[in-house]
């Protein structure tokens, strides 16, 4: 049973991050489309939306603020270059402001800051983090990508279920964690 989001608040928002035409930097793109797919299937009850973008920019900070929850997807370079590098699922806080921040280039964390700074709230975070072998000029994945897209794919599946599950076990539950700020539950 599908619940309807707190006042004012919008669906999910997977967010995949990067440029496809650069190898497995095109993974973000990848894997929202799955997630489109999921939803369409039924994953989450049918209420997320999806959106890509080559990086993260102070204008998607009021998007963010209307919505529950948020699940960034980008490519990353792995801190060691071993076969056992994998995807990861991990929940996003916003960052204490440290300084100037790029407006041609933000983190997920600067950006929920600037959403809570500007408009008073942020949704719930998280961010699956796929490591990357090979971003050069082209459109075709790594073989080392590819097969880490099982367990991406698992991880998105399991972050899908799980906002689903946050809104269908109660109600009011969910609508308090949607309004909470800094909760830094990670459903």
């Amino acid at each position: 049973m599908a619940v309807d989001p707190p006042a004012g608040l919008e669906p999910l928002l997977v967010l995949g991050i990067g440029n496809p035409l650069r190898g497995d930097d095109g993974v973000g793109l990848l894997l929202a489309e799955q997630a489109a797919l999921s939803s369409t299937a039924g994953e989450a009850s049918g209420s997320v939306v999806v959106r890509w973008v080559q990086q993260l920019t102070p204008e998607l900070a009021l998007d963010l603020a209307n919505r529950q929850a948020v699940l960034f997807i980008d490519a990353a370079l792995p801190l060691n270059t071993s076969a056992e590098a994998q995807a990861s699922l991990e929940t996003v806080e916003p960052c204490a402001a440290a300084g100037p921040l790029d407006s041609h280039r933000l983190e997920p964390a600067q950006l929920l800051a600037i959403s809570a700074l500007l408009y008073g709230r942020r949704p719930q975070a998280a961010l699956l983090r796929v490591p990357a072998a090979a971003l050069g000029h082209g459109t075709a994945l790594s073989p080392a990508l590819r097969a880490r897209l099982p367990l991406a794919r698992r991880l998105l599946q399991q972050w899908l279920r799980a906002q689903a599950g946050a809104a269908e076990a109660d109600p009011l539950d969910a609508r308090a964690a949607a309004g909470a700020e800094g909760d830094g539950a990670d459903a």
